[in-house]
């Protein structure tokens, strides 16, 4: 049996749950100095917090690339000595597969914000709209794009999937370790709206990322997520306006719903070929 699985629950738990810490952790030390900052050259503090949390959200995932990279890497040397990955043999993804990853994100993001839509009219979540719209309103797009639609979901995966679901898969099957890391990942988000949605989209990169075989897949499904929802938002109610543009969107969804469908199969057929066996 590998040492991984050797461990008792304790450590166990405590191996998988501590890269989340290390988030929060940093998030807390982002935010706490640039308040600080605020405090004594701006007149009020909690709005040009609110200007800048877009970029201090980038800060917070470039600061915790490093330690996540770090503890990866080592978590990798230790699944080759173990036996439970391979040595030397990666997965590739063509180019065909990187656009359907964004694709399918992009997918997920969509159906994934008409469960939001229904979620929000049994649940008050207003104060989270009201919040959004703060730090999103009279930015630039391609500064979103950036922090919001790369960055953040670079660094969030290499926590919540690269660090997380890989630890719970060293000793769990495939369908619990995605399930609890995405659920770990819906708690994170710190309301029920965000939380649900987050927790359907966690669970479904991760079981993805096993399937690819491939650790940057579940890294562009989630840019591709952030990017449309962007987008979007953006882009929604010029569409609207324009002649056919309700039917330019319907085609865009059926795409989108396709790309989501696609993935899924061909991606679970790539592993049945490896004859589903780990690879990351």
């Amino acid at each position: 049996m590998s040492p991984l699985r050797k461990q008792n629950i304790v450590s166990k738990i405590w191996r998988a749950g501590y890269p989340a810490g290390i988030h929060f952790v940093i998030s807390q030390i982002v935010a706490g100095t640039a308040l600080a900052v605020f405090a004594r050259t701006a007149g009020n503090s909690a709005e040009t917090y609110y200007n800048y949390t877009i970029f201090l959200t980038g800060l917070t995932g470039i600061l915790a690339m490093i330690p996540a990279l770090y503890f990866y890497r080592r978590d990798k040397v230790r699944r080759i000595a173990s036996g439970l990955i391979p040595a030397q043999k990666k997965v590739p993804l063509s180019i065909s597969e990187t656009v359907l990853l964004l694709l399918a994100g992009a997918g997920f993001a969509q159906y994934g914000n008409f469960l939001m839509a229904i979620l929000q009219s049994f649940i008050n979540s207003s104060t989270y709209q009201e919040s959004m719209t703060r730090i999103t309103e009279g930015k630039s797009l391609f500064m979103m794009i950036f922090w919001m639609g790369i960055v953040a979901p670079a660094a969030e995966e290499m926590i919540f999937r690269w660090l997380i679901y890989l630890r719970l898969r060293d000793w769990m099957k495939l369908p619990v370790a995605a399930v609890i890391s995405g659920v770990v990942f819906g708690i994170y988000h710190g309301n029920i709206v965000q939380g649900i949605y987050a927790s359907i989209l966690g669970t479904a990169f991760a079981w993805i990322l096993e399937m690819s075989g491939n650790i940057y897949s579940s890294m562009l499904l989630h840019m591709g997520a952030n990017i449309w929802s962007l987008l979007i938002s953006e882009y929604a109610l010029d569409l609207y306006s324009m002649k056919y543009g309700v039917q330019i969107l319907i085609l865009i969804y059926l795409i989108l719903l396709i790309s989501v469908v696609y993935c899924l199969t061909h991606f679970e057929k790539m592993c049945s070929i490896r004859k589903k066996k780990r690879m990351i």
